[in-house]
C-alpha cells in the first residue's frame, strides 16, 4: 500500500445466479492524517484570531473548514456494489449516506473491460458500453482485482460473461482476410 495512493478493497461473492462485487474504500492513511492535521491547525489559528477577524472573513473561513471536513469524510466513504445477473448489470454507489443505484439490461451491455488511468481526473476501474454511451464503475481498483472480477463472472455466469465481454460484430469488419492458401 502506497503512502499517498488511494486504493480499494474488493470482495466477490457468487450465489444463486448472481455475482456481487463490493468495492470498499481503502484510503491512504498517511495522507488522511496529514489532511486531518492541516484541518486542526487551520481551525486552531482561526479560533485564536476569531475576535480580530471581519465577519465576512469568519464566514469564509468557517465555510472552508466545513468543506475540508466534509471532503475528508468523503474520502472515507464511497462503497460500491456491482451485481451481475442473467438479466441486469446493477451498480450501486453509497457516498456519505446517499445511495445511487443504476441498472442496465445485459442485452445492451458489451465490451466490459478494465481501463487504465488516462489522466489526472480519470481513475482506473471497469468500463462497459451500454447502447451508445460508456459507463465507468469500480473506480481505483487494480488490474489484478479487475481480472478477479472478470474471472468470477466467467466461472459463475459464463453466458453473461460471453455476452457482456464480447465485441460487437461491427468491430470485426475492420479485418481484411487475405485468403492465402
Amino acid at each position: 500500500m502506497s503512502l499517498f495512493k488511494r486504493e480499494r478493497a474488493v470482495d466477490i461473492v457468487a450465489a444463486s445466479g448472481m455475482v456481487r462485487v463490493t468495492v470498499n474504500p481503502r484510503p491512504a492513511w498517511f495522507a488522511m492524517l496529514l489532511e486531518a492535521g492541516g484541518i486542526v491547525a487551520f481551525g486552531f489559528v482561526m479560533v485564536r484570531d476569531w475576535a480580530s477577524m471581519a465577519p465576512w472573513l469568519r464566514a469564509l473561513l468557517l465555510w472552508a473548514i466545513a468543506s475540508a471536513i466534509i471532503g475528508w469524510f468523503y474520502q472515507l466513504s464511497g462503497s460500491e456494489t456491482i451485481a451481475f445477473s442473467a438479466q441486469n448489470l446493477s451498480t450501486s454507489k453509497e457516498t456519505l449516506g446517499w445511495n445511487r443505484t443504476r441498472e442496465y439490461p445485459v442485452a445492451s451491455c458489451r465490451e466490459l473491460e478494465w481501463r487504465e488511468q488516462s489522466g489526472k481526473g480519470d481513475n482506473a476501474g471497469l468500463q462497459c458500453k451500454v447502447g451508445w454511451r460508456t459507463i465507468k464503475f469500480a473506480h481505483h481498483i487494480s488490474e489484478d482485482e479487475a481480472q478477479e472480477i472478470l474471472t468470477a463472472l466467467q466461472t459463475n455466469l459464463p453466458y453473461v460473461a460471453q455476452q457482456i465481454c464480447a465485441m460487437p460484430d461491427s468491430s470485426k469488419k475492420h479485418f481484411t482476410t487475405l485468403n492465402l492458401s
